[in-house]
């Protein structure tokens, strides 16, 4: 068929070209050298398949041996399991004869070893948190491994509580400087071996820097934010003081809880920011304004008041001062009728008083304005804090505590402002009555010596 295929495909070919005898034996002889191809290849892949097949079934051989030989490894294994499974039973059985037999023969030592365990297990977080385990280490770690063993302890073991609890107490009554690795104390934060000076199992601060330190799970560590100035100004003498000298020295208590307090609490800074912007308007605004105005008005007026005595005494008119302009209206009408100088004396002073009390209302208005702002600073703290309260409820009072905060702080301002503006509008309102006072006494002196003259001519 594959022949006949070819040849008619030949055949047609030739008859399309038109091709000679010649040409077309060529072309035959050429189909049989690819059929000889083809079939040869063909053997070959036949030989191939037989070879891969043959190796197929070789390692198909292999394989189930190392099936079989796995197999048996497993139960093997499986075998050696119940085994241990068996032996792990009979151990726990007589782990638990054992602990029955121990707690018999124990007795009352058994009870006694109770107490100890209970009582190191108490001991261990005072001996954990205390100043003094820095100084004494391995005491605490020592303690726990007794309370945690399962095995009797021995009496050197029993000796150790008592031993460490006798050492808290001597440490307690010493001020001394040790040596100790101290963390959070380097430029970034990181752990250097530092002098101590440790007051007691209450208050520690490194000599070298005075920076209070606390025992935090174990390790000596420096507070975040130090307690105020005079806590290290107070430390320091303490360090620099000898043997026979007596100083005061600050001592926490708590062991660091007091001083960390102190430390969280707001600077000023943070205070000036909770205020808010009606803070900044009270004392960034009508508190400097009010003050500035106040003092130029005292020191004008104070001024002005001892020109005017002095012109009271020299009785010169000029226009330095409202009573010398006082002097020069006398002068330039005083051989008028008496009503006639009188009415152009008090005319003079009415044009004077408005000079003498300038500013004085404004003082007056920045003292009646600030508690009103600080008022309304309040009012929007506490809708702050009732709107976190909404939110988030009334759970935690952190979410509370900006608005709280604002409330207050703006009260605050406006008392702060208030008072002082109050007292200096108060101081020059008093001097400007003193100065009307002095115009009004000096233009009625002026009134009688006029009628005086006038009386005597």
């Amino acid at each position: 068929m594959f022949k006949f295929s070819i040849k008619s495909v030949c055949a047609t070919i030739a008859v399309a070209v038109g091709v000679t005898a010649a040409p077309m034996a060529a072309s035959a002889q050429s189909l049989s050298d690819v059929l000889n191809a083809v079939r040869q290849d063909a053997n070959q892949m036949t030989a191939e398949n037989r070879r891969r097949l043959s190796e197929f079934e070789s390692d198909r051989g292999q394989q189930t041996q190392r099936l079989a030989a796995l197999r048996a490894e497993f139960a093997e294994l499986q075998r050696q399991g119940r085994n241990l499974t068996a032996e792990f039973s009979a151990n726990e059985g007589r782990l638990g004869e054992l602990e029955a037999q121990l707690e018999a023969e124990a007795g009352d030592f058994a009870q006694l070893l109770g107490s100890f365990r209970e009582a190191a297990n108490e001991t261990k977080p005072v001996m954990r948190n205390s100043l003094a385990s820095a100084e004494y280490s391995g005491r605490y770690q020592r303690i726990s491994d007794i309370a945690e063993a399962r095995t009797l302890p021995t009496r050197a073991d029993l000796d150790t509580l008592p031993n460490a609890m006798l050492l808290e107490m001597i440490a307690q009554s010493e001020v001394k400087p040790f040596t100790a690795d101290v963390a959070q104390v380097g430029p970034d934060g990181e752990t250097l071996e530092k002098e101590v000076m440790r007051i007691g199992v209450f208050t520690a601060a490194t000599t070298d820097e005075v920076k209070f330190v606390e025992m935090n799970q174990g390790t000596l560590t420096a507070f975040g934010r130090q307690p105020p100035a005079r806590f290290s100004s107070a430390m320091s003498k303490l360090i620099s003081a000898s043997a026979d000298d007596v100083v005061r020295a600050p001592v926490d208590p708590s062991q660091g809880d007091l001083f960390d307090t102190y430390g969280k609490l707001p600077g000023l800074q943070k205070r000036f920011e909770d205020g808010g912007i009606v803070g900044f308007v009270i004392y960034g605004i009508l508190l400097p304004i009010g003050l500035l105005l106040g003092l130029f008005k005292l020191v004008t007026l104070f001024l002005m008041g001892g020109a005017m005595k002095k012109t009271a005494r020299t009785k010169e008119a000029g226009d330095g001062n409202p009573l010398a302009r006082v002097f020069g209206v006398y002068e330039n009408h005083k051989k008028d009728d008496i009503e006639t100088l009188e009415l152009k004396l008090d005319e003079q002073i009415l044009k004077e008083t408005p000079r003498i009390e300038r500013f004085n209302d404004i003082i007056k208005v920045l003292a009646a304005v600030a508690p009103l702002l600080g008022l309304l600073g309040t009012v929007i703290g506490m809708i702050i804090t009732f709107t976190a309260i909404t939110i988030y409820g009334a759970g935690d009072p952190q979410l509370m505590a900006d608005g709280i905060s604002t409330a207050l702080m703006t009260t605050v301002f406006g008392l702060v402002a208030a008072i002082p503006l109050l007292l200096i509008h108060a101081l020059v309102a008093g001097a400007a009555r003193g100065n009307q006072q002095i115009l009004d006494e000096q233009a009625a002196g002026l009134v009688a010596e006029r009628a005086e003259k006038g009386a005597a001519a």
